[in-house]
């Protein structure tokens, strides 16, 4: 279950001096751990504590709850994965379609199979903890970033990039979330299925954003029939 919409789901203090940003990375790395070792519903904060090495007071100076934590460490792990995208849509501004499936197909795969194990532990949480919200203000920036590039496509127009972007993120989730229920096939090494993963998508969503995209010299001659 979500944390109760009265309670941060952010840390109660916000870390200001590096001992304190210390303090917050080391509990984020400890409840990693605990999950990956024991589960979202087997996690206590006393264990979390004993393996940042802070005492159970500090850590509730920051969280004031297991599901409070819980909810952070899911947080943070998205925040990751969106600020990734975004740059990565940043950075493409301005490229041809293909430069621009390429990159972030390889940075999206990239930011969720860094750590498959970590990533799957996350997906199972973000269900017990109800993360619907989290991941829709996630995908709203996602969706907001993609537009964005692809508006400044240097090799075409889109009537609808709203309905592009949509399409394009969408056409994504679809195989890692796949791997995140550990529906990929038996025996797959994931490093290799990642990198796989990434080039076929690329290909994918590459052949789309063609598929539906006007060419600027078919653009221009549009106009100028008009």
């Amino acid at each position: 279950m979500k944390p109760d919409s009265r309670a941060p789901a952010t840390p109660r203090k916000t870390p200001q001096q590096a001992r304190s940003r210390v303090t917050i990375d080391a509990i984020f790395e400890a409840a990693l751990q605990v999950l990956l070792l024991d589960g979202g519903r087997q996690l206590t904060t006393t264990r979390v504590a004993e393996r940042a090495g802070v005492s159970v007071g500090t850590l509730y100076q920051y969280f004031q709850n297991k599901q409070v934590l819980l909810y952070a460490v899911l947080e943070r792990h998205i925040e990751r994965i969106v600020k990734t995208v975004e740059a990565t849509s940043v950075a493409s501004h301005g490229q041809p379609l293909e430069a621009m499936a390429q990159a972030l197909a390889k940075a999206y795969v990239g930011a969720k199979m860094t750590d498959i194990e970590e990533a799957q532990a996350l997906y199972r949480l973000s269900e017990d903890l109800d993360g619907r919200e989290v991941f829709a203000g996630a995908s709203t920036r996602m969706h907001t970033a993609v537009v964005a590039m692809l508006k400044t496509a240097r090799d075409a127009h889109f009537d609808d990039p709203e309905t592009v972007a949509f399409v394009f993120l969408n056409a994504m989730t679809g195989p890692i979330k796949a791997i995140l229920e550990n529906r990929a096939p038996a025996g797959t090494c994931y490093p290799t299925l990642a990198s796989q993963i990434a080039d076929q998508m690329a290909t994918m969503c590459g052949a789309y954003l063609h598929r539906v995209a006007k060419t600027v010299g078919a653009a221009h001659a549009t106009q100028a029939a008009a």
